[in-house]
C-alpha cells in the first residue's frame, strides 16, 4: 500500500478564529466549506498537498440528529468521545483503492468501517467528493489514522487547489509539514505496531530533552509519524495525564521564524532551521 500524510484535524469551537489567527501570522488560510449533512464546516491551512483542517460543529442539533458521531472510528466519533475538547483529533493518510486497503487491514486484525463516500461544497460552489476508510484496534486508547482517496492524482488535486487559491504562498515564509507526534505510554511498541499495519519504515529512537521523552519515528511521505514516551515530568507526561494517548504535536520546518505555541489545545512547532524530534 502506498500511503502519504494528507492532513491533521484540529477540532475547535470556532474554526474561523484559528483561520484569522494564522492569517495574522502570515499564513494563507481559507474557508474550506460546509459538510451540509453533518452540521459542520472547516477552514484550511495548506502546505502544498498536506494541510491542517480546523474543524467545527456549528449545528449540534443536525449533528446529533444524523448520528455523525456513531460512524465508528471516524474523527467525529473521536471528538464526541473526547467530549468536544479542543485539540488535535485525528490524522489522515492519503492513498488509492480503499477497498483493497480495507481487506489488508482486516487480514491484519484491525476493525474496519468503510469506505464511506462523502462530499462538501466549496465557497465557489464546486462539489468536492472523496471516500474515507476508518480503522481501529480493539481496546486501543490511541486513535488510529483514517484514510482518504480523493479520486484523482496528486498532481490533478494540487492543480485544482492552486486554481481555487486554496494553495498559495505564505508571506510568513516557505513551510512544509515535517512530522506529527503522538503521546503514548509505550512508544516502541506502538511504533512497531503502526509500522507493521501501515507498511512503514522504522527510523529508530532519540531522546528529546525539551519534551523529556523518547521519540520513535516512522517514515511517511508528506510528514513522518512520531511517538513520544515520557521519561518523567514534562509536556508529554502532563498531556498523557490529562488526555491519555492522543495526537499531540505538529511540527513544520521552513524558512520563517522558529516558534513554539499552544492554541485551542493544539501544540505547534514552527522550526525555522533546526531539527527537532
Amino acid at each position: 500500500m502506498a500511503l502519504a500524510f494528507d492532513h491533521v484535524i484540529h477540532y475547535v469551537d470556532d474554526a474561523h478564529t484559528l483561520k484569522d489567527h494564522f492569517i495574522n501570522k502570515g499564513f494563507h488560510t481559507v474557508y474550506g466549506g460546509r459538510h451540509e449533512k453533518r452540521g459542520s464546516y472547516n477552514t484550511l491551512l495548506h502546505f502544498g498537498m498536506e494541510y491542517i483542517e480546523f474543524l467545527s460543529i456549528d449545528d449540534r442539533a443536525l449533528f446529533d440528529k444524523v448520528g455523525a458521531q456513531d460512524v465508528a472510528y471516524s474523527p467525529f466519533s473521536s471528538i464526541v468521545r473526547d467530549e468536544f475538547t479542543e485539540g488535535f483529533a485525528k490524522i489522515c493518510l492519503r492513498t488509492r483503492d480503499l477497498n483493497k486497503l480495507a481487506q489488508t487491514f482486516k487480514q491484519k486484525g484491525l476493525n474496519v468501517n468503510g469506505p464511506v463516500p462523502l462530499s462538501r461544497k466549496r465557497p465557489d460552489g464546486k462539489l468536492l467528493e472523496w471516500s474515507l476508510l476508518f480503522v481501529g484496534e480493539e481496546g486501543s486508547e490511541l486513535p488510529l489514522p483514517f484514510f482518504i482517496d480523493w479520486h484523482e492524482t496528486n498532481q490533478e488535486r494540487l492543480n485544482e487547489l492552486k486554481e481555487a487559491q486554496v494553495v498559495a504562498p505564505h508571506s510568513a515564509g516557505q513551510w512544509k509539514i515535517d512530522s506529527f507526534l503522538m503521546a503514548v505510554h509505550d512508544a516502541k511498541q506502538t511504533a512497531f505496531k503502526w509500522a507493521e499495519w501501515f507498511n512503514l519504515e522504522h527510523k529508530g529512537s532519540i531522546y528529546d530533552p525539551r519534551l523529556n521523552a523518547d521519540i520513535y519515528t516512522l517514515q511517511l511521505p508528506g510528514g513522518n509519524l512520531k511517538f513520544a514516551q515520557p521519561k518523567g515530568q514534562g509536556p508529554v507526561n502532563e498531556f498523557l495525564e490529562q488526555r491519555g494517548e492522543r495526537p499531540f504535536q505538529l511540527m513544520l520546518t521552513g524558512s520563517g521564524q522558529t516558534e513554539l505555541f499552544t492554541i485551542h489545545g493544539g501544540h505547534y512547532v514552527f522550526n525555522g532551521g533546526e531539527t527537532h524530534a
